[in-house]
Formats: C-alpha cells, sequence, structure tokens
C-alpha cells in the first residue's frame, strides 16, 4: 500500500572483503523500515554500488560511484575487515575517500571495525597496517564501534541506528510531498522456500534443532538441511534473515512461527512461483504409493491409468489436498487391470512395459492434466506375484 514518506539514501561503503556485513547493515535498514516506516513516515533505502551502479567509461571509477552515489547519500556506513581498499588517485582507498567526503560536507558516517575471528593466512599485511593506520586516525576524528560477531554487528548497527534516527533533524525532516511504495526485503530461494512451508504448515511452525544426525530445520513435514556444513550454514541464514524481516518469530530455542506478516508475504511468493510438481512411487509393491512434492496447495482430483497410446483402462476418483508434500495410496485392482489389458508393447517374456498414468490436479480455479510415463514390472514378494510401477517425472505447469 502507498504512503506519503521521505526518504533517506543510506550508503554502505566497505572493501570487498566483508560481503556478510554489507548483507547485514542492508536488511538491517529494511527491519527499521518494516517497524517505523509508515509511523515515521520515513524510509531507508540501502545505496550500494552492486545495485546502484551502471558501467560508464570517461572517468576514474571512483569519480563516477561519487557522483552516482555518494553526492546524494544522507547516510554513509562504512564497514572494515581486514583490508583499506583500493587506492584511487587522491585518498588511500576508495572507502576512504567515500567517508572522508562525506563528512567533509557534514553529514554523518557512521563506521564499524571487524575483530570476527579470521585465519590469520589469508591476511594481507600491507592491507592490514595500512587499515590500522586509518583506525588511529579516526580515534582523533569521532567514535567508531567494533564487533566481534556477525550478530554483534547486527544488534549493534540496529541499536545505533535506531538512536540516530530519533535526533531531531530527522524526526522534524519535512513532510513529504509524493507517494512511495513501501519496498519488501528481497528474500533468495532458501527464505522462498521455507516462508512458503511454514505457511502452509498446519501450525505455522519452523523447527530446529540438533540430533546424531546433525541440525536439522524441518517445517510442513520436510527437514531442508542436508549434511553439509554448507547447507547449515545457509538455512541458518534464512532463519536469521526471515526472523529480522519480521515474517517469523522465535518462541523458544528450537521453534519459530509464522507471523501475519509472513503469511501475507507467503501469499505474495506462493502467486509469483511457477507451480511445480514432482512425482514418484513409494512403498512395496503389495502397497505402492504415489508421492507427490508441490510448490503450492494443489488438489490431487483423479488418477486414470492409461495404456502407452493413452487408452482409458480405468480410473480412481480422489479429493485429496497435498500442502507441501503426500503420499497416497494406489488402488492395486487399477495397475492390475491395466497390466492385464491388451499391450502391443509389453516385454513377450516377463509381460513388462510402459503405460501412463494421467494425474488429474486443481490449485484455485485451475486445473491441470500432466501424464506420467512408467513402466509396470512383474515383481515377486513373499513368493507372490505383484505388479509394480516405476517411474518419476517435474512437472512446471503455468
Amino acid at each position: 500500500m502507498a504512503f506519503y514518506a521521505s526518504v533517506l539514501k543510506v550508503m554502505i561503503a566497505s572493501p570487498g572483503d566483508v560481503a556478510a556485513e554489507r548483507e547485514i547493515i542492508t536488511q538491517e535498514l529494511y527491519r527499521w523500515n518494516n517497524a517505523n516506516a509508515v509511523t515515521r513516515a520515513l524510509m531507508l533505502q540501502p545505496v550500494k554500488w552492486e545495485t546502484h551502479s551502471s558501467p560508464q567509461m570517461g572517468d576514474h571509477p571512483q569519480n563516477i560511484l561519487n557522483e552516482r552515489l555518494l553526492i546524494d547519500a544522507d547516510i554513509v556506513v562504512g564497514i572494515f575487515g581486514t583490508r583499506i581498499g583500493t587506492a584511487t588517485p587522491s585518498f588511500i582507498s576508495g572507502t576512504v575517500e567515500e567517508i572522508k567526503t562525506h563528512v567533509a560536507a557534514g553529514k554523518l558516517a557512521m563506521l564499524y571495525f571487524s575483530h570476527v575471528p579470521i585465519d590469520p593466512h589469508s591476511i594481507n599485511q600491507d592491507q592490514w597496517t595500512a587499515l590500522q593506520l586509518f583506525k588511529e586516525e579516526c580515534k582523533t576524528g569521532g567514535l567508531y564501534a567494533e564487533y566481534s560477531s556477525h550478530d554483534q554487528l547486527r544488534t549493534d548497527f540496529g541499536h545505533h541506528l535506531a538512536i540516530e534516527l530519533n535526533r531531531p533533524k530527522y524526526l522534524w525532516l519535512p513532510k513529504a510531498d509524493s507517494l512511495v511504495e513501501r519496498r519488501e526485503p528481497e528474500l533468495n530461494d532458501n527464505e522462498k522456500q521455507l516462508l512458503i512451508a511454514c505457511a502452509s504448515d498446519r501450525d505455522g511452525n519452523i523447527l530446529t534443532g540438533q540430533t546424531m544426525q546433525g541440525f536439522y530445520v524441518q517445517s510442513n513435514n520436510r527437514n531442508f538441511v542436508d549434511s553439509s556444513a554448507r547447507s547449515v550454514a545457509a538455512w541458518k541464514r534464512a532463519l536469521r534473515n526471515l526472523e529480522v524481516n519480521g515474517y517469523i518469530s522465535q518462541l523458544n530455542d528450537d521453534l519459530y512461527q509464522i507471523t501475519d506478516e509472513g503469511f501475507g508475504r507467503a501469499d505474495k511468493e506462493i502467486a509469483a512461483t511457477p507451480l511445480q510438481i514432482e512425482v514418484s512411487f513409494t512403498g512395496s509393491p503389495d502397497k505402492q504409493n504415489l508421492a507427490v512434492r508441490s510448490t503450492k496447495p494443489v488438489r490431487l482430483l483423479r488418477i486414470e491409468f492409461l495404456l502407452s497410446s493413452e487408452a482409458l483402462i480405468s480410473s480412481s476418483d480422489l479429493e485429496i489436498e497435498v500442502e507441501g508434500k503426500a503420499e497416497i495410496p494406489l488402488d492395486y485392482s487399477k495397475i492390475v487391470a491395466l497390466f492385464n489389458a491388451p499391450r502391443p508393447d509389453r516385454n513377450h517374456f516377463d509381460l513388462s512395459g510402459p503405460a501412463i498414468l494421467r494425474l488429474v490436479f486443481a490449485s484455485g480455479t485451475r486445473q491441470y492434466d500432466p501424464l506420467l510415463p512408467v513402466l509396470l514390472q512383474p515383481q515377486v514378494v513373499n513368493n507372490t506375484n505383484w505388479i509394480q510401477l516405476v517411474g518419476s517425472k517435474s512437472f512446471f505447469l503455468t
């Protein structure tokens, strides 16, 4: 919904070794917007070279960035890890130039220096020495903050931002004379998947914890984490960002719950996400299930058992809700009828051969009927002959 607001541009300045910190500052700016933008009639716009610059020749790159980004910035947030950055014609680095130019214009610069543990062998000593000299210089020019973890940076910056924006010059900004659209924070694929699953979960919960098999993140009967450390880190970040943006709230150490804002965002993501349905078979030959996984809630209305020529042999009428995933028992008598039907393309030796299942799904007011190629294979279980269905496929339905 549109509303009147002033917009402050917040430029994030740093060398290239603090990408995670740049993302944290961006998320905290969006978090402040979510909590305060409407009541304060004030929006904070993150400004970064990776999102607000475009190719341009004819001048030194830093001069182009200054002209494009820095000149209009209201606040600069400077972050340093172990590097000072690349030198420019006039300053020891582009980041230092952005900070000093901004301060010289009488504007606010908020500086943060990292003490996050790092492999000492990865440190460039020339860069580190130059950074320490700049840090000493900053001691006589104002106040800066230090952080020893990403969580501390997130907490401290959010606190500092709230203090600064409560100063009179931000409380008494002129009334905005134009409408702005409230911008929702961007979500990566992991965050979208987890939020949609949480919105589809019966209790709207996300469960986390540690077992002998490792860390897990589970919602709507699905565990999102595999066994790798990279996967664990990625899904912990997804949880943190969803919470920062107000889409989920942490109830205790192992439990998160979706918020009203989370339901609203999930609905938008579901509407924008293509419908993808994955189908396969599970269970033993005598108790076969159709396994269905869907990116959106769907209803399975009917299964039709067809020859490879698409001639209909039999069908099962159903009304089964699929939210995330489901396993649907198959009527074995329908499989037998399909197997026993005259099939010119069946194998002469074991009577196996191809067939087709037509799966009729409904999503909202739309109906889809994708075809699943299958193979009919005789199997013996406990001295009894059975017919097993084999096949799997992923459908993108528009």
